[in-house]
């Protein structure tokens, strides 16, 4: 899955989602940039039952995947990079089913 920019969204395997629960906070979420809340009856490619938000610790909303809050990596240079993609073995791409996406290769 990508932002509307081309960006790969991540989830992070210390968050949840069931509850929903935000862990990326203070320096993580300043290299993994929360993904902001879309309009899910704008989106492409996924269905809008899985799209949602999630209050994060901060007051903020933050965009959920299948209830998994998603962020990108400022690692990424350019659309459809997917250089965090089993970062520290906790951060995933997402499929548009919400899920990790299979190692490359």
């Amino acid at each position: 899955m990508a932002d509307a920019e081309g960006r790969t969204l991540y989830r992070f395997d210390k968050d949840s989602a069931w509850p929903m629960k935000v862990t990326c906070v203070g320096a993580c979420a300043e290299t993994w940039k929360p993904a902001a809340p879309v309009d899910k009856e704008k989106v492409n490619g996924i269905a809008a039952e899985l799209v949602g938000k999630v209050k994060r610790p901060d007051g903020t909303e933050q965009l959920t995947i299948d209830c998994w809050p998603v962020y990108t990596f400022t690692g990424d240079k350019a659309a459809g990079d997917i250089s965090g993609h089993n970062k520290q073995g906790l951060w995933f791409a997402v499929t548009d089913k919400g899920k990790k996406a299979k190692a490359a290769g």
